[in-house]
């Protein structure tokens, strides 16, 4: 009996889920753990604002050329008709 429960799927994962608490728990407290993460999340966040700041840029590029191609069409337009 004791060799069916311990040979057992279910209790093999809630012994593996234990397991897994506790290395994660001391994992998590370690400082070098801690200041990896805070590592990638800075570098993260930098990306993320560096690729909105060249996403807005490439919109305002963008509108100025519409802009400037409106522009262009509506002085073209009078000299076309003539």
């Amino acid at each position: 009996m004791l060799k069916d429960v311990l040979t057992s799927e279910k209790f093999l994962c809630f012994i593996g889920g234990i397991a897994a608490a506790v290395v994660g728990t001391k994992v998590l407290k370690c400082e070098k753990t801690r200041e990896l993460c805070v590592q990638g999340l800075a570098k993260g966040m930098k990306f993320k604002h560096d690729t909105r700041t060249a996403v807005q840029n490439l919109k305002e590029d963008a509108q100025d050329v519409y802009y400037d191609a409106m522009a262009q069409a509506d002085t073209a337009e009078p000299a076309a008709e003539e």
